[in-house]
């Protein structure tokens, strides 16, 4: 890399020198599972009202450039990615990571232009990689949380990482590929202020046919500022109105791999991941309730400021506002000792005995940030009081089961991608992948 180069000359140079050899083993399984957890909660959410809203935006038949849905006929690459990604994001089940959700947008757009081109998995995995690397090196150098600013991050910059994989399988130069990138930084938006609804997932869609639609204009010769993403009134710039975002030195995006560093947390609630740590700890103290869940009088769960601010709905009445609920996930979880998504509908959200407890859980923001993701405390803190006074407090959860730091293996993954409606055929079709064409 040049290091006069600016930001996104030197990520269109990172993106065209990038290499399938180049990708360490390790990375390469854990875009391997993250791309298996995504097709596993798209099939979840192919029958989703949302998804059949954006089904209806796009032209599919028989023929076209990539599958919709699975096994739901074809279309240009571009729809399919749209449609898959909202598909897979419309029951917030898919995998986390870099303040977002990598999987949901990266591994649509890249199935749907790896058929498209007729590229290996290989050559697949490698522009996962670049679409991560490319957004992990843009989301660390702001030092305020998006989340807390109101924007989407996985629409923001899942956006522009999509251009990224995009350029990458199109084998675009470095310069056509910093142009593609220059071209999604116009194109990314998302606000959470639409958490709870269903342009949630619309805005992960959004970002990922953005995304091969940038790629695909830079190829014909669509340009965008060579300094569109460090620029004082560029990209990193505009979202970060106090200021605290570095524009200026060296492009570290594989130096070292943040996908080693970071990875991918898997999801085994098909709620917030803001909610997880929560979770766990409910159902940990839940052995020590038996016999006495009528008489808990009040449920007090110590989260993150951040954390608190995603999780917009403390009345929840339907599914959706339920996966954005603290009161209803620790509810749900203690009356009935799980958290799957038979729990996500209308009906459980509803049900009278959860509806009077989620009442009486209370949410302590806690100003303490952890220092390697500061989006999160330290730790979530639960306890719950009984009608006698007696407290219960269950041990403090740092990392939730399935965060990179406390992987689930390969068979709970494949129970989890088997339980969301997915086959045996499928499943090993994605883990058995060496270099054949990505069908």
């Amino acid at each position: 890399m040049n290091g006069m180069d600016g930001l996104t000359a030197s990520l269109g140079a990172f993106i065209a020198g990038l290499r399938p050899s180049d990708v360490p083993a390790e990375a390469r399984r854990t875009v391997r599972r993250g791309i298996a957890d995504c097709v596993g909660v798209l099939y979840a959410g192919r029958d989703e009202p949302v998804t059949g809203h954006a089904l209806a935006m796009v032209t599919v038949g028989a023929s076209g450039e990539a599958a919709v849905l699975g096994d739901r006929g074809r279309a240009a690459a571009p729809d399919a990615a749209f449609v898959n990604a909202t598909a897979a994001h419309a029951l917030d089940y898919d995998d986390t990571g870099l303040d977002g959700h990598p999987s949901v947008v990266l591994a649509p757009a890249v199935l749907a232009e790896a058929q498209r081109l007729g590229a290996t998995w290989g050559e697949a995995v490698a522009a996962y990689v670049a679409g991560y690397e490319t957004w992990a090196e843009l989301i660390f150098r702001d030092a305020d949380k998006h989340h807390g600013k109101g924007w989407h991050p996985t629409a923001v910059f899942g956006t522009v990482a999509c251009a990224a994989a995009s350029a990458h399988l199109r084998r675009l130069d470095p310069h056509r590929a910093a142009q593609a990138l220059g071209i999604a930084a116009s194109m990314a938006g998302g606000l959470v202020a639409n958490f709870g609804s269903m342009t949630k997932p619309l805005q992960v869609g959004w970002a990922a046919r953005n995304g091969l639609l940038a790629a695909g204009l830079a190829e014909r010769g669509v340009t965008s500022s060579p300094d569109a993403l460090e620029s004082p009134r560029g990209f990193l710039a505009a979202l970060s109105p106090a200021g605290r975002v570095r524009l200026d030195g060296a492009c570290r995006a594989g130096t070292p791999w943040q996908i080693l560093r970071q990875g991918l947390n898997i999801k085994r609630y098909p709620v917030c991941y803001a909610l997880h740590r929560a979770v766990d700890a409910a159902l940990s103290l839940r052995p020590r309730l038996q016999g006495r869940l009528h008489r808990i009088e009040r449920v007090t769960i110590a989260m993150g400021r951040l954390q608190a601010a995603m999780l917009r709905s403390s009345r929840p009445v339907t599914g959706l506002d339920a996966k954005f609920s603290a009161e209803y996930a620790l509810a749900c979880a203690l009356l009935n000792g799980r958290l799957g998504l038979a729990e996500l509908t209308d009906a459980a959200v509803n049900a009278p005995e959860v509806q009077a407890l989620l009442r009486r859980v209370q949410v302590e923001p806690l100003s303490t940030q952890d220092a390697e993701e500061p989006l999160f405390s330290p730790a979530d803190l639960l306890r719950v009081q009984l009608d006698d006074g007696t407290l219960l407090d269950a041990e403090p959860v740092h990392r939730a089961l399935g965060h990179a730091t406390r992987p689930i293996d390969d068979a709970a993954l494949k129970a989890k991608f088997l339980d969301c409606g997915c086959t045996e055929a499928v499943w090993s079709a994605l883990m058995c992948q060496d270099e054949a064409l990505v069908a």
